[in-house]
């Protein structure tokens, strides 16, 4: 491991911003934070909680799965992932929806280059999960769904010019290695709504006209106090959304408002090997993000 930490530090120092990059996210742990979330659904706006979990590891670059020993490093890169969490109630039964991102650090077009979004939602009803890979300007991807009218089934998508995926905007606007835009830069965009989107509104997997804008800086209030921030004005398809990224590095996402009426704020944020704390006694993590 240490080994390979050492070989994506040496990469990275091509990249600007990348040594800060690498100082920062080679360390071992993950950044763990906790949203107090509204969330839509059948009419209404529910109560509940939120997690991004963003971490490195290195993926296979045929399959994009993680790597295990003793994958050779050639065929390995290394990659952020986002694991966004996300937890409410509708009446009696609740919904678990996770939805995971992996994009290459030292992307061949760009930093964070998208590769792998897999996604899953469970509640009484039954369960989804669907996957999609992104190689060679190719889409490619499977669901499978309790629902009869999705069923199981493949889809494939040619990845346009001027392509962005809402689910990946949650790395890139964070500008981990430089900026992503400029201030006051509006983009228009193909962009593919998130997984979670799609699944909610029983829509194909298409992308769809949209438009990403880096518009201003602002002071907010959340819960976690008051933090200089960074407003980015989200166009997607007839949605809108409006997120805010700290204007610190590591430029945290401590907002969203969407235009159906969904958001989330910030609560907590920390840094630890999550994946060694099992232990009943552990549970204290959860209490300082302020999750049950």
């Amino acid at each position: 491991m240490t080994k390979w930490i050492l070989g994506v530090l040496l990469l990275g120092a091509a990249h600007v911003g990348a040594v800060d990059f690498y100082a920062h996210w080679a360390d071992g742990k993950a950044e763990i934070s906790s949203y107090e979330v509204i969330q839509p659904r059948y009419g209404e706006l529910r109560q509940g909680y939120g997690v991004m979990i963003f971490v490195t590891e290195s993926l296979h670059r045929q399959t994009f799965i993680k790597a295990d020993p003793p994958t050779p490093e050639a065929d390995q890169f290394y990659a952020l992932k986002l694991n966004h969490i996300l937890n409410f109630t509708t009446g009696i039964y609740d919904y678990s929806v996770m939805t995971s991102v992996f994009s290459q650090v030292a992307g061949e077009r760009h930093p964070f280059e998208l590769r792998r979004i897999s996604f899953s939602a469970q509640e009484w009803c039954g369960q989804v999960f669907d996957e999609a890979l992104f190689r060679n300007g190719q889409i490619n991807g499977h669901i499978s769904s309790y629902f009869a009218s999705e069923g199981r089934g493949a889809y494939q998508l040619e990845q346009p010019d001027h392509f962005a995926s809402e689910d990946n905007l949650l790395i890139r606007i964070r500008e981990l290695q430089g900026p992503f835009m400029d201030l006051g830069e509006m983009r228009e965009v193909e962009i593919l709504p998130s997984l979670w989107q799609l699944r909610q509104a029983h829509q194909p997997h298409a992308t769809v006209a949209g438009r990403i804008h880096k518009a201003a800086e602002e002071q907010i209030e959340t819960a976690a106090g008051a933090l200089a921030s960074v407003r980015w004005d989200l166009h997607i398809g007839q949605r809108q959304r409006t997120l805010w990224t700290e204007r610190a590095y590591p430029h945290r996402i401590v907002r969203w408002e969407d235009s159906d009426g969904g958001r989330g704020e910030l609560m907590q944020t920390i840094r630890v090997p999550y994946w060694q704390l099992q232990a009943n006694a552990d549970e204290v993590y959860r209490r300082e993000l302020g999750i049950p």
